[in-house]
């Protein structure tokens, strides 16, 4: 359950914390971070030098957790290093050492990532709202589920902290190491490959552009809003239009391998009213030029 109140004053913070500050989100996030709130204090810690699944590392962040100070959570393991119960179990740790400190530490606002992936990749569902019911199958969707449940325990305990927990769907764009997805097809075509879709490429799925998500994380963070938001576009697309928008950009097609389907096919899609209202000028990028985006920034990089 989600209270937001898109009310009063724009709140202040002594610094604001971002973990998980080296990945592909995090340095896109504190670049904007500092465009939004010029006269704050921003810090970034991420590996190597801060690894959140030792709680000797955790318990440093200590004197960053401030009553005045704001954090936004952006570490884990991600799905594509594998889903197996290694990385849940690491995310775990992470969660259980981050709950630790913040029980002890409070700080005025918490932002944790989460994702859509705690309502169930196997579960059709065009109309996922925040009160739609979490049914994680993965290892990653329920790392991130207990996750929220750990931070909102010591939100509750230190009485202080006001709790966010943002659950987007799949985030593509520049600096993505890719996997199944437009980021994915987008670097097996620009090494001549093909690109493998498993099934019929049919199924509905959100993408999100990463400079949207960021933008969004950015501006929420000086809300008056805890509990959980979905953040997304409210718009599905499906893998044959992610390819059709690589096929756009490239000379020439590129050949599509489809491999077996190894679980049941499951559509999703979201209704994102809670965010418009919260934010309200927010736009999205369409697929097709958030790959256009994407794939200019790959060809930068390999030039």
């Amino acid at each position: 359950m989600s209270e937001c109140l898109n009310a009063g004053k724009k709140p202040e913070f002594s610094r604001i914390v971002v973990l998980g500050s080296g990945g592909f989100i995090g340095t896109q996030l504190c670049r904007r971070l500092k465009e939004i709130s010029p006269g704050t204090e921003i810090v970034g810690r991420a590996l190597p030098a801060l690894d959140l699944t030792n709680e000797e590392h955790a318990a440093r962040l200590a004197g960053l957790f401030t009553r005045d100070a704001a954090v936004i959570s952006l570490a884990a393991i991600k799905r594509q290093l594998g889903d197996n119960l290694d990385s849940f179990t690491a995310n775990l740790k992470i969660s259980t050492n981050l709950s630790r400190v913040l029980a002890q530490h409070p700080v005025a606002r918490f932002v944790y990532l989460s994702s859509a992936a705690v309502y169930g990749e196997e579960t059709t569902n065009t109309r996922i709202t925040e009160e739609t019911a979490p049914r994680a199958t993965s290892y990653y969707g329920m790392a991130k589920l207990a996750s929220e449940l750990l931070l909102r325990k010591a939100a509750e305990q230190n009485g202080h902290t006001a709790l966010l927990c943002v659950r987007p769907p799949l985030i593509y764009g520049p600096g993505d190491q890719g996997g199944y997805g437009p980021t994915g097809f987008i670097k097996s075509a620009l090494r001549g490959e093909p690109i493998v879709l498993w099934g019929d490429g049919t199924e509905q799925r959100e993408f999100v552009y990463v400079a949207d998500a960021v933008q969004a994380l950015g501006e929420v963070l000086f809300q008056d809003c805890a509990g959980v938001l979905n953040l997304a576009s409210g718009r599905s697309y499906n893998y044959l239009d992610a390819v059709a928008a690589v096929e756009q950009c490239v000379s020439s097609s590129r050949p599509v391998t489809q491999r077996p389907r190894s679980k049941g096919k499951a559509d999703h899609g979201f209704d994102n009213a809670r965010l418009r209202a919260l934010l309200p000028d927010l736009q999205f990028t369409d697929l097709g030029e958030g790959v256009r985006l994407t794939m200019a920034s790959q060809h930068l990089a390999t030039t």
